[in-house]
């Protein structure tokens, strides 16, 4: 997550899905993964749907807010944290995931553990906790404690927060695949020992990019989020959000 992509159509997606889960009455934590702003390209400027009354008819309150967060130029996470979107009882960590100006690797492996670490202790009492990773979960071709590393998941850290008995939802940029060939690398992950007894689900969001969400689910939570997830897919969001068959 970035700062400047604050209040864009994913925006208002990632929010929506937030709030339907939110409805369960189970804790949120979300760790935005956050990492300093880009200027390379235009990224975030996918705000034009706050001039299309559709939109607000999804959701108000939320079209409101954020629309607001624009209008005053407020656009960061912490906007986010106190507009009361999501419950007051929400747990966040913004704390800027970025070793970039640490040459030393190894030094650079124990600031990113560090991170984690305090993240985990920061979000510990949540029971379903959202990642927001600018482009989702852990690939091959880039090294965590790279230059872009601050934009992935590791498998390990998503882990961590499973085996701390939380539910998981995170964000994942689509990958330039067909679409089964894509979601066959969660697949594979589910066979993990890990990951026994839990409920994977995904849904994707299709304005501006498609973006996806990763349900990694305990079984004490999972037949609650499922519901609100038939809900989402059974309103008007149904448009804008489709299952993925993880």
């Amino acid at each position: 997550m970035q700062n400047r992509y604050v209040g864009d159509v994913g925006d208002f997606g990632k929010y929506a899905l937030l709030r339907y889960i939110a409805q369960t009455g189970l804790r949120l934590g979300v760790n935005w993964y956050l990492a300093p702003d880009e200027n390379h390209n235009a990224d975030g400027k996918h705000i034009t749907y706050l001039s299309k009354s559709n939109y607000k008819e999804l959701d108000s309150e939320l079209y409101d807010v954020l629309n607001e967060i624009l209008k005053k130029g407020t656009r960061n996470v912490t906007s986010i944290e106190n507009s009361n979107l999501i419950p007051d009882n929400t747990i966040f960590y913004n704390a800027i995931l970025d070793v970039s100006n640490e040459a030393d690797h190894i030094k650079r492996r124990t600031q990113r553990a560090t991170w984690h670490q305090t993240a985990l202790s920061c979000l510990y009492d949540s029971d379903v906790i959202f990642l927001d990773p600018d482009n989702g979960l852990e690939v091959q071709s880039v090294s965590l404690t790279g230059q872009k590393g601050n934009k992935y998941i590791g498998l390990d850290e998503l882990k961590d927060y499973y085996k701390s008995g939380k539910s998981i939802i995170f964000y994942n940029h689509r990958e330039r695949k067909p679409e089964e060939e894509y979601l066959n690398k969660f697949r594979a992950l589910k066979k993990d020992a890990v990951y026994k007894n839990s409920t994977w689900m995904g849904l994707k969001f299709v304005r501006g990019t498609i973006r996806d969400y990763i349900f990694v689910l305990q079984p004490q939570h999972a037949e609650m989020i499922k519901l609100q997830l038939e809900k989402i897919l059974n309103s008007s969001w149904s448009q804008h959000f489709f299952k993925l068959e993880v």
